[in-house]
């Protein structure tokens, strides 16, 4: 199976680069000839670590100010959600309705939501003339432009791989601006780095089931969970709550009280629960008279 990627910091393109530059990225290793064309199109045929460095600055000064904030394709993660729909005091389903569409992955299926683009103008929602409306709650796309990083998993590696590329895109004048960065000053800068942390069990969720192919059954009801856990954790929080949940699962009591509060640890958990069902995982697990009284169950409509 070829090597499956999942990128962060990264959305559609305006403008492609040169052909023999694109064409030299597949020289970072043969299989990453399977990533996408419309990323090989404007990154940097070199793969980025921490500490290496990049030259860029963005500031209102600059001709291209703004460009980079339409025609394009930002999926919202979880904790995207949380902060934007805080900043602009709305619930999850109210920010959902004005701000966002359904997007579903093509490999493994899953629904997750994208910032809905200006219609006539393909701007974003939040952009104005003076810059980003939501700055200082920008989804982590935006942080991390002009880089962009790509979780890799191979079939037989024990983890994943993650390594930074940079996007170069013909519009942008910002890698001309004489300012240098180290990656992970940049992300620093940007804080990006909280984002990731919150962000991790999401997009791992994501590879692992894109990992397992056609193999794996995404049924609608998991569909609609992940996609509830991703960006309506108010009603996750229903679910375990008021209905049958809590009688199926254990959940030690401390972890209870998180849930009822702190929508981070919600999503986390959901994502726990998720993979548990989907993969076997024992993240979160039955309760034996749960699974007793199933059993039973099943028993008795087989001898019917």
């Amino acid at each position: 199976m070829p090597p499956l990627f999942l990128f962060v910091g990264y959305g559609g393109v305006k403008m492609a680069g040169e052909q023999e530059e694109r064409d030299r990225v597949i020289n970072w290793d043969p299989e990453l000839r399977n990533m996408p064309r419309e990323v090989r199109n404007v990154i940097a045929p070199t793969p980025l670590q921490g500490t290496d460095r990049m030259q860029f600055r963005c500031h209102p000064g600059i001709a291209c100010f703004n460009e980079c904030c339409r025609n394009i394709e930002i999926l919202l993660t979880p904790y995207d959600l949380l902060r934007l729909r805080r900043r602009l005091q709305l619930s999850a389903e109210d920010f959902l309705f004005q701000y966002a569409t359904l997007y579903t992955m093509s490999k493994g299926q899953l629904p997750v939501a994208m910032l809905r683009m200006d219609e006539e103008t393909g701007r974003c929602p939040f952009v104005t003339e003076e810059g980003c409306s939501v700055y200082s709650d920008r989804p982590v796309t935006c942080r991390y432009y002009p880089l962009g990083m790509a979780l890799l998993h191979r079939q037989k590696a024990a983890e994943d791989e993650s390594f930074y590329f940079l996007i170069k895109e013909d519009f942008c004048l910002g890698h001309r601006e004489a300012c240098h960065w180290q990656v992970d000053a940049w992300r620093q800068d940007q804080g990006s780095d909280g984002y990731d942390e919150r962000n991790q069990q999401w997009m791992e969720f994501i590879i692992k089931r894109r990992s397992a192919g056609d193999g794996v059954s995404t049924s609608l009801p998991v569909s609609e969970f992940f996609y509830m856990a991703s960006t309506n954790p108010d009603k996750f929080r229903e679910f375990v709550f008021q209905s049958s949940f809590l009688q199926r699962y254990q959940v030690a009591e401390e972890q209870l009280e998180r849930l009822r509060g702190d929508d981070e640890a919600l999503i986390d958990f959901a994502l726990s629960w998720l993979k548990s069902v989907l993969f076997g995982d024992q993240d979160v697990r039955v309760k034996p008279e749960a699974f007793a009284s199933y059993k039973a169950s099943k028993k008795a409509k087989a001898s019917e």
